[in-house]
C-alpha cells in the first residue's frame, strides 16, 4: 500500500504538521490494517472536502471559466464520524470513495478512514470497482458529422473504440464528468481506441483535518487531473455542435 503524507505548506501551523509527521512515523501499515504500538482513540467515518478557485490565472484571460492554477480557494472540510474505536489495530475495510482533482487544484474528495483525537486523519482508497453502463454504445451527430463509441468495463476502468465520419466538425471529444471535475477520455479527428483507468493502487493518506483539501492532495499526487471512485458518473460525447450524454454507475467490486 502506498503511503501519502500530506502535511501542508508554509502557511499551515507547525503544530498540525508535527502531529502528522509524528503519527506517520509511528504506524505500521499492512494490506488491510494500520498498526499502532499501543491502543489509540479514534473515530471511523468519512472526510469530505471541496475547493473551487477564487483567484488565479485563466486560460484565455478575463471572462474565461477555466483556470491554469489557483492562488486563492474557497474550501470546505468536514469529517463525519460513524463510530468510535479504541484499538492498536485500525482495519482498512473496503469502502466507497470519490476523488475529483483538477489541474488548478479545484475539486472534491470523499474518503473513508479514521480521525484521531488530535485531528490527524488516516484515510484510505480501496481500488475495487464494478462498472455498470446502461448501454455498450454511444452515438452523437448526424449524417455529415457522426461519431460512435463502443464501451467495455475493465478491471480498474473502462476501454473502447471510437469510429467517426467528419465533414464539417474538426474533432470528436469524449469526456468523463464527475460532480465538479471533468477529464478527457478521447480527443481526435481519426478513429481510435482509448483506455481510462481509475486509481489502481491502494493508498493510505496521513494528514490533518485542518490541512487536507483538494489543492494539497492534488499537489501531493503529482499535480495530475483525476476523476476516480464510486457513485454516478457521466460520459459526454461531442462532435461539432452535437452532444450526447450517458450516466453510469460504479460500485465496489467486492462485497
Amino acid at each position: 500500500m502506498k503511503i501519502l503524507t500530506v502535511s501542508g505548506g508554509r502557511f499551515i501551523s507547525g503544530k498540525s504538521r508535527r502531529l502528522v509527521e509524528e503519527i506517520s512515523g509511528r504506524i505500521e501499515v499492512l494490506e488491510n490494517a494500520i498498526l499502532f504500538p499501543e491502543s489509540v482513540e479514534a473515530e471511523y467515518g468519512r472526510f469530505n472536502a471541496a475547493s473551487s478557485v477564487l483567484i488565479g490565472p485563466r486560460i484565455g484571460g478575463r471572462g474565461s471559466k477555466y483556470y491554469t492554477s489557483g492562488w486563492l480557494f474557497d474550501t470546505s472540510r468536514k469529517f463525519v464520524p460513524e463510530k468510535s474505536v479504541l484499538s492498536s489495530e485500525l482495519p482498512l475495510t473496503p469502502a466507497e470513495y470519490r476523488l475529483e482533482l483538477d489541474v488548478p487544484g479545484s475539486g472534491r474528495i470523499e474518503l473513508p478512514g479514521y480521525r484521531l483525537k488530535n485531528g490527524v486523519l488516516l484515510l484510505y482508497i480501496t481500488p475495487s470497482y464494478r462498472f455498470t453502463f446502461p448501454s455498450d454504445v454511444m452515438t452523437a451527430g448526424d449524417l455529415e458529422d457522426y461519431a460512435q463509441v463502443s464501451l467495455k468495463p475493465s478491471e480498474n476502468g473502462f476501454e473502447g473504440e471510437v469510429s467517426m465520419n467528419l465533414q464539417k466538425a474538426d474533432y470528436v471529444d469524449l469526456a468523463l464528468l464527475g460532480k465538479m471535475v471533468e477529464d478527457i477520455v478521447f480527443f481526435g479527428d481519426e478513429p481510435g481506441r482509448f483506455t481510462y483507468e481509475f486509481l489502481s493502487e491502494p493508498i493510505l493518506m496521513v494528514s490533518h483535518e485542518k490541512i487536507l483539501d483538494p489543492p494539497k492532495l492534488q499537489k501531493a499526487m503529482n499535480g495530475l487531473s483525476t476523476v476516480s471512485g464510486h457513485g454516478k458518473f457521466t460520459l459526454r460525447l461531442s462532435v461539432g455542435k452535437a452532444r450526447e450524454e450517458m450516466e453510469f454507475s460504479v460500485g465496489l467490486g467486492v462485497e
